[in-house]
Order: structure tokens, then C-alpha cells, then sequence
């Protein structure tokens, strides 16, 4: 299946839109998701918890799966942001790749991210709903990693041919057992800030340790993960 197009949000000319209206249905759908997973966001659902009319949210975004990708890219900017620029050195992107997993790894341990998971394991959701929130959502996440191992590479003047391989490895090391302990309603292990993030420094630095010699190896090679 193909990447979902995103819903593009709609108004007339000349009447620009109530930012304070835009956020009480973003926080108004987020909070539905959370609870009951797409399958409980509806158009009824969110205008009425919003207290917007009807005609307030089409307005806005023209049908549900614009709400629902707007929601899903609005959990995931802040993380994807942190996977922009390119480090200069070793350092540098061990850092950012700590800094990243360190987020996502705290955003897992919200009882709002785990109230989410256990929700769409417990009640039948729409196959295209969770299709296109695995597009834009974990799927766009590893991309997003795998782009910034291929800067990386290049500003060092070589490769990375299994990028896209890689970011999977690299966010399942962090990840581990976290989203099984979730589903199955046990303690997040890595809800400990310092736990967390001295687990986080050495899966970068086994991971980094691992790669480094393939990157040389491969330099000047064509291809890509």
C-alpha cells in the first residue's frame, strides 16, 4: 500500500481561522484517540467533546482522515525535528540519536501513549486507520532516521548502503521489550529517567560501534538501505 496523502485543511478567503478553535478540536481528537484508538474518533465524537459545531470542524479539515493524519504528524513533528541537521562528527551523532530515542522512549512510558497501544489491541480498528498511522507515524520515524544516517555518511565523504536496515535495528535495540510490557499492562521498565538513558548511551554506542567499520568499508560503493 501506498504512503496515505495527507488531508490539507480548508477555509474561505478572506476569513482566516480561530487558532483557538483549531486547538480545541486537536485536543479534543487527541484525547479520543488516546482513550479508544481511531475507531473512536468520529466527526460527532470530536465536535462534541471540542464544543465546536459541525460545520466549525469541517471546516476546518474536510473529512476525518485529514484529522486523523493531522493528529498523528502533531504527536510525531517534535520527534522527527529532533532528526534534522546533519552532526558533523562521531560525537555529534551519537548525541543526536541519544537525544532522540531518549524522547521516544519517554513519550512510550506517558499513560496516554499506553492507554493508545492497549486500545488498539483491545477493539477492532479499521485496517486503512492503522495503515495510515503506521505510515506517518512509526514508518516515517525510521525513514526519518535511516535520512539522517545517509547525511551523515556523506558529510564524511562515504556511504551508508543499509541505512534503512539500520534505523529498524537501532530503534528496536531502544525499544526492546518496552511495547510488550505496555501491552501487556506491566510497569514501563524504562519509565526512569536515569535507567532510561544510560540503557540509551550504550545500545547508540553498541550500535555505532558495530556500523562504523561497514560505513568504510562500503565507501564508494552505490546503494542504499
Amino acid at each position: 500500500m501506498t504512503p496515505p496523502q495527507t488531508g490539507m485543511r480548508i477555509g474561505q478567503p478572506g476569513r482566516p481561522l480561530d487558532a483557538r478553535k483549531d486547538e480545541l478540536i486537536l485536543q479534543a481528537g487527541r484525547e479520543l484517540l488516546l482513550r479508544g484508538g481511531p475507531l473512536a474518533l468520529t466527526m460527532e465524537a470530536v465536535a462534541r467533546a471540542s464544543g465546536v459545531s459541525k460545520a466549525t470542524l469541517y471546516r476546518r479539515w474536510p473529512h476525518r482522515e485529514a484529522l486523523l493524519e493531522a493528529l498523528v504528524l502533531r504527536e510525531a513533528q517534535p520527534l522527527l525535528s529532533m532528526l534534522e541537521g546533519t552532526p558533523t562528527d562521531d560525537a555529534g551523532l551519537a548525541a543526536k540519536l541519544e537525544a532522540f530515542l531518549d524522547s521516544m522512549l519517554a513519550l512510550m512510558g506517558q499513560p496516554g501513549y499506553r492507554a493508545y497501544l492497549q486500545a488498539i489491541v483491545a477493539l477492532p480498528q479499521q485496517q486503512a486507520d492503522l495503515q495510515r498511522i503506521w505510515w506517518l507515524g512509526p514508518h516515517q520515524t525510521m525513514e526519518s532516521v535511516a535520512a539522517l544516517l545517509r547525511r551523515y555518511a556523506a558529510a564524511q565523504g562515504r556511504r551508508w548502503p543499509a541505512a534503512a536496515r539500520d534505523a529498524e535495528t537501532l530503534i528496536g535495540m531502544a525499544i526492546g521489550l518496552e511495547q510488550a510490557r505496555i501491552l501487556y499492562r506491566q510497569r514501563p521498565w524504562r519509565a526512569d529517567a536515569r535507567l532510561r538513558r544510560r540503557l540509551i548511551r550504550a545500545v547508540v554506542a553498541s550500535f555505532l560501534g558495530r556500523r562504523s567499520a561497514g560505513i568504510a568499508v562500503c565507501e564508494g560503493n552505490v546503494g542504499r538501505g
